[in-house]
């Protein structure tokens, strides 16, 4: 799914940069509002648009609330699986029906994972951390209606830091949050919208949404709840530089957090002490998650705290509410997306027995 044109040294555009940025700050807008907010002209917005899309720099997804298909929790996981094993631990994981996300690098595994009530966790624990397949492994649950997924595959945050703009429109934003679990003929409408993006994912087409413009009216009362919501991700590939900076750079970090943790205040204190904005963060049961994307950089003599630039801006901020801090990191052009967004695994046909 990586862009071929991204290796030969082609830079973004002031225009592909701010579009891309309007596109991840108001992915519900009008399209006319987005262009507005460009502040370049509607031709250059157009042709940058068609550009982002088509190389797959960025995607479009549906993305549903946890708790209105029923999956009370999430699972973010890292792993490290053991060299010859790792293809068959891939496809283990990949087998499990909650797994929306799976990324495989040279060093670490990463996933997304909703959980239903009834064991569904436990099993999807015992093969990611079996010892005869992995060397080192983490798994993180949260619960987002208690606000343990304060970011959410969002990366608003870092492109306006890396486009050197003060402030976001939106950023953090979680998973969406639409209550009680719904009925099987909401469900049913749900999962006609998610199948549809996935098909587009296993083409080779840019997978664009034209917002809620066109779909029936009981379709859209799903986004008006909060059932399901329109998010921009980028691609698994690497994207091209902008003014001589990238994102192209893959960080996890996961670590202890005490009883009283809360996930929103590390991320504030990430934020306005060390200056980053991670995509992602997570915790619950003890445990934290974080994830970010930066400049593209030789790898440090040693891993995890050895990496002098990581130690001076991030671990400061970390190491005021977590312990047993551990680093994972790789470059974004080795990643292998086994699984990329694809929501459409939880509300399978109804002969597949999953709307009930």
């Amino acid at each position: 799914m990586n862009s071929p044109s991204t290796g030969s040294g082609i830079a973004l555009t002031r225009s592909d940069a701010l579009t891309m940025l309007a596109f991840l700050s108001h992915a519900d807008a009008a399209e006319s509002d987005r262009i507005q907010r460009t502040e370049v002209s509607r031709t250059a917005y157009h042709d940058s648009r068609r550009h982002l899309y088509g190389a797959r720099w960025i995607q479009d997804r549906y993305v549903p609330s946890p708790a209105w298909l029923g999956y009370p929790r999430l699972g973010f996981g890292l792993s490290r699986p053991l060299a010859d094993r790792a293809e068959e631990y891939l496809r283990l994981v990949a087998s499990f029906p909650g797994t929306v996300t799976l990324w495989a690098t040279p060093g670490c595994v990463f996933g997304t994972f909703f959980f239903r009530p009834g064991g569904e966790a436990d099993r999807l624990a015992k093969t990611w951390s079996d010892p005869e397949l992995v060397s080192d492994s983490t798994l993180v649950q949260a619960d987002p209606m208690n606000g343990e997924i304060p970011a959410y595959f969002d990366y608003e945050g870092l492109w306006a830091h890396l486009c050197g703009r003060m402030g976001t429109a939106g950023y953090p934003r979680g998973t969406p949050i639409g209550g009680a679990a719904g009925s099987a003929p909401s469900r049913e409408l749900a999962r006609d919208l998610l199948e549809e993006v996935g098909s587009r994912t296993q083409g080779t087409e840019p997978v664009y949404l034209h917002r809620t413009i066109g779909l029936r009216r009981s379709q859209q009362v799903l986004f008006e709840k909060g059932c399901l919501s329109r998010r921009i991700v980028l691609g698994p590939g690497p994207i091209p530089s902008f003014e001589g900076r990238d994102i192209n750079r893959l960080l996890f970090v996961t670590g202890s957090a005490p009883s009283n943790f809360s996930p929103g205040e590390l991320l504030k204190t990430l934020v306005q002490t060390g200056r980053v904005f991670p995509y992602l963060l997570a915790g619950g049961s003890g445990n934290c998650i974080v994830g970010f994307l930066g400049q593209a950089e030789p790898p440090p003599p040693t891993a995890g705290e050895n990496a002098s630039s990581f130690s001076t801006r991030l671990l400061p901020a970390l190491r005021s509410q977590l312990s047993d801090i551990k680093v994972f990191q790789g470059e974004v052009a080795t990643l292998a997306p086994w699984l990329h967004h694809q929501y459409e695994r939880l509300l399978p046909s109804v002969s597949g027995k999953r709307l009930a």
